[in-house]
């Protein structure tokens, strides 16, 4: 019986692939006249695949060689320039497809290693500033041998100047890494191109510009060491039909050679290896070639493409004195070359011999690879691959500080072994962190390995406050382990919900939570996971009150509901406090606005409050009602207040929404001080639901014909007389929330 999924798979891929070459084997030997040519194009197209691979992984490969070495120049500058030749010839050692590497300064210093025709090293160091006497500028070549050990240093005369080549200003004008276009080098007579980047300080000085140059000779050594078939050839071409690279067999007409060596002439920098490029550098082109029957092959317009049945393979086919040739065509991907692609040209007679004695023998030697593959790909999977499969997951785990849910992984291997030793410490000392730190800043924090300082910025938050809304009582009635147990249970249900929703644990003011969204990660739709996070909190509140009414000792109060707040606006948000001791926090006039929209539930006998702010960000989403316009203490703005209802897929009555739009009109003639057109609209809907504690308010207004929001409204004891928003003189009581009937009364209003 197979237990591992790893032994499966191997089983599984093996008896595939040996039934498809059993198959392919025995069809192809039955079909080889019809199926040839289509197998021909298929073979070629992988082929294609293959040589344009690995093309392009010498181009990516020269890249990484100029990012690296900007890296080191970045952090190191241009002064170890003996340092710099050791990297350079090591590097060139290992990719003798680089023709030279350099890198030059802002003040025309100039440190490269080349390794054709000669390795060499060349130093110029400039002391002289931007355009004075230059006469100090020296020049120091040192020829090498293979093991790069100097045999020959002699003196130039440092008149090459960088800064005056075309690389040079390209690199500095731009803020990537740029190739140039095709050009003769002119150290050596062979054509490449150059990559090349400019490398800056965090201020945007420049320290310099780093190059590498990489020889097309080198890819036309590639193309011809590889095998097509028998009298197969392959071209690089670029859009306007020059030859990139060729093989060194292919040999061009006799009046083409001299046109180029003419243009050859004129295109040549003498000054350096990294010479100025040109637009054509007297690049071949196709029709110079000496191949008749590959010019042919190239003329083949897209009309007469073709597709192969096996594989859907496009080719074309031509023909020349008699014979029909195959062609296939694949382009170079973004970044290598300018529009190239790679062609492949073989004889069709030559690829159906190829064919036929490749499946022939491809029987004997598939059996043989197959089983040796099976037995040695098992040993590996059930050995080694599983285990340091499941070390990177909790190596990508602990990055994510997901702690919980790294586990051991046992192994025969002692390296394995101390690997999943060292990340198991690693996790239990780190998991210490996520009850201190939001876990967006410690991982921020761990992926950018600096030591934490005390730094702000502003950003646009989304916030959220929730909060008890009769704790005393509680308090009151129950002991302290009672009261933790509970809190603690609802403060679990809140945090795993926020989180869930990719908000920010701020800080727990005792059994009230501050949550935002905007930071450390910005986030599109802040407001949205805000509202969905909050919806989320109330229902799932709903539910442990149910689960904790059948849990309730005789005489023991049921736990308040919360009270919630949803705003939008800009915050400061960021490390703050000393050196020593520091907090991951907002702060600012928005985030005390939005405790007191909070606060402001109790007055309106809502649970969910969100500022008009926030609304604009979701208003065809959720269900809301407008409850109140109120004057702010910082000047003339008033800030519109809503009660969120829920989310508009979950369809309300229609009474409700008959009532949320009564509500929404009353309050509108209530604005524009139409008392008797207000009081008309509001006492159906306070006879209605006489616990409707924001009609009841509307209707106080009403009686003292004052549009205005003040907190006195409330009575005397009403604790929002402090706070943003404008206080005025209680001319009738009116309503109040600190009677015992309107409190019990509001903390059985769930569905709010």
């Amino acid at each position: 019986m197979i237990r591992s999924y790893k032994v499966a798979f191997v089983a599984l891929f093996v008896g595939l692939l040996a039934l498809t070459v059993f198959a392919v084997s025995v069809n192809t030997y039955r079909h080889a006249t019809r199926v040839s040519l289509d197998l021909s194009a298929d073979i070629l197209s992988e082929m294609s695949a293959k040589v344009v691979a690995e093309t392009s992984a010498r181009f990516e490969a020269a890249r990484d060689l100029v990012e690296i070495n900007a890296l080191l120049v970045g952090e190191r500058g241009l002064e170890d320039d003996q340092g710099l030749f050791r990297l350079f010839g090591r590097q060139l050692a290992l990719l003798p497809q680089i023709e030279s590497l350099y890198v030059a300064g802002p003040n025309g210093d100039f440190i490269q290693a080349r390794s054709s025709p000669q390795w060499m090293t060349r130093l110029i160091r400039r002391e002289a500033a931007p355009g004075e006497d230059a006469s100090q500028a020296t020049e120091r070549l040192v020829y090498r041998d293979a093991q790069f050990a100097p045999i020959a240093r002699i003196n130039g005369d440092a008149t090459y100047d960088p800064r005056q080549r075309d690389w040079y200003r390209q690199a500095v004008a731009a803020e990537r890494l740029q190739w140039s276009p095709v050009y003769r080098f002119a150290g050596t007579g062979e054509r490449g191109l150059t990559a090349a980047v400019a490398v800056r300080e965090p201020n945007g000085s420049l320290i310099g510009v780093v190059g590498v140059d990489i020889s097309l000779n080198s890819l036309s050594q590639f193309l011809s060491g590889q095998r097509i078939a028998r009298g197969g050839i392959a071209l690089i071409v670029d859009a306007d039909r020059q030859l990139i690279a060729f093989p060194e067999s292919i040999e061009l007409r006799q009046g083409a050679v001299a046109a180029r060596a003419n243009a050859d002439a004129t295109t040549v920098d003498t000054a350096s290896t990294g010479v100025t490029p040109t637009a054509d550098a007297g690049l071949p082109r196709v029709d110079d070639l000496g191949v008749p029957w590959l010019v042919d092959a190239y003329r083949q317009d897209a009309a007469s493409q073709q597709r192969s049945a096996i594989n859907r393979a496009e080719y074309s086919l031509s023909r020349t004195d008699g014979r029909r040739y195959l062609a296939q065509r694949q382009a170079f991907p973004p970044g290598v070359g300018d529009d190239w692609e790679l062609m492949l040209v073989a004889p069709e007679i030559t690829l159906l011999e190829s064919a036929r004695r490749l499946f022939s023998e491809a029987a004997a030697i598939s059996l043989i690879l197959l089983l040796a593959a099976a037995i040695a790909v098992s040993f590996l999977a059930l050995r080694l691959f599983q285990p340091l499969k499941r070390l990177v997951l909790n190596t990508e785990l602990i990055r994510e500080f997901r702690f919980a849910d790294v586990k051991r992984v046992p192994s025969r291997f002692a390296e394995i072994k101390a690997m999943d030793e060292a990340l198991w410490k690693m996790s239990q000392g780190l998991r210490s962190l996520e009850k201190f730190v939001p876990i967006d800043v410690g991982r921020r924090l761990i992926q950018s390995g600096k030591r934490a300082e005390p730094e702000a910025e502003v950003r646009e938050l989304t916030l959220l406050f929730t909060g008890a809304s009769d704790l005393a009582s509680l308090c009151e009635a129950l002991p302290p382990a009672r009261i933790t147990e509970l809190l603690g249970r609802q403060l679990d249900i809140f945090t795993n919900t926020i989180l869930r929703h990719k908000g920010t644990i701020d800080n727990f003011l005792g059994e009230s939570v501050l949550a935002f969204w905007g930071a450390p990660v910005v986030l599109e739709d802040s407001v949205d996971r805000a509202c969905r996070a909050v919806l989320a909190c109330r229902d799932a509140e709903t539910a442990l009150h149910a689960d904790w009414a059948k849990s309730l000792a005789p005489g023991e109060p049921a736990p308040p509901l919360n009270l919630f707040s949803v705003h939008h606006g800009r915050a400061i948000v960021g490390a703050i406090g000393s050196r020593q001791r520091m907090s991951w926090t907002a702060i600012g006039d928005n985030v005390a606005l939005g405790w007191d929209l909070h606060q402001l539930n109790r007055r309106y006998g809502t649970r969910i409050i969100i500022s008009g702010e926030a609304r604009e960000h979701v208003a065809e989403r959720y269900w809301t009602r407008r409850l109140d316009v109120l004057p702010l203490n910082s000047g003339a703005r008033k800030l519109e207040v809503f009660e969120l209802i829920d989310r508009r897929d979950r369809m309300l009555p229609p009474e409700r929404l008959e009532a949320i739009a009564r509500y929404e009109a009353g309050l509108e003639a209530l604005l524009e001080a139409d008392w008797e057109r207000a009081e008309a609209i509001f006492q159906p809907l306070a006879d209605r639901d006489p616990t409707d504690f924001a009609v009841a308010l509307m209707l106080s207004r009403c009686g003292t014909r004052d549009a205005c929001f003040w907190p006195g409204l409330a009575g005397p004891g009403d604790d929002m007389l402090s706070g943003p928003f404008v206080s005025r003189p209680v001319a009738s009581p009116g309503l109040s929330l600190d009677s015992e009937d309107q409190s019990q009364r509001f903390g059985l209003r769930k569905d709010r």
